[in-house]
């Protein structure tokens, strides 16, 4: 508005104007803040944004990093066995010495095939020859052991019945125990050892 107009306005009309004019700032202030708190949250969230894509940036580095180091060793492998080709000339020649390393490994093996026979003949040899020694000493030890020496085993037989007294059974010895009595006294051991009379 002009400042004719202005000056024509009343007192009360001018006061109307300033409340809608304060209104209006109040709207725009609050309308302000919240574009200020909505910028002040975008800006957290992009700073979060950005900490997340550098720690991401650091990886992918690393990877770059690793990648070139793996393309530079598939490089070297390659350039190794490029070598490795020229120095086999071919793959006949490979062949023929591998064949070579085969053959030599047959022949050693062969070699120790014929002395593990060699040696299992002797020892069999070996074995039947003390077995039959063995077998003429284990006889002769039989023969010569005593029934009743201390390493000798003897069978125990259990008693079957009731114990049985002790019975005299004359063994047909007859002796004279005093030469001077006119009875004789027959004395007579009985099975158990004992002497009776």
């Amino acid at each position: 508005m002009a400042d004719k107009e202005l000056r024509k306005l009343n007192r009360r009309e001018l006061l109307k104007m300033l409340l809608v004019q304060c209104e209006e700032t109040e709207r725009l202030k609050q309308e302000s803040d919240d574009i200020r708190e909505e910028f002040e949250s975008m800006a957290e969230s992009y700073e979060r944004l950005k900490k997340k894509l550098d720690l991401k940036d650091a990886r992918l580095n690393e990877k770059d990093a690793k990648i070139a180091e793996l393309r530079g060793q598939i490089e070297e492998i390659k350039r190794s066995k490029a070598i490795e080709l020229e120095e086999a000339g071919s793959i006949a020649e490979a062949a023929i010495r591998i064949n070579g390393v085969f053959e030599a490994a047959q022949r050693a093996a062969e070699q120790y095939l014929m002395n593990v026979r060699e040696l299992s003949g002797r020892e069999a040899a070996k074995e039947s020859g003390k077995k039959k020694v063995g077998a003429r000493t284990a006889v002769k030890a039989e023969e010569n052991q005593i029934p009743f020496e201390p390493g000798r085993i003897s069978g125990i037989r259990k008693k079957s019945g009731p114990p049985r007294t002790r019975q005299v059974v004359s063994m047909g010895v007859q002796s004279k125990m005093t030469e001077g009595r006119e009875d004789d006294h027959l004395m007579m051991p009985a099975a158990s050892g004992d002497v009776h009379g």
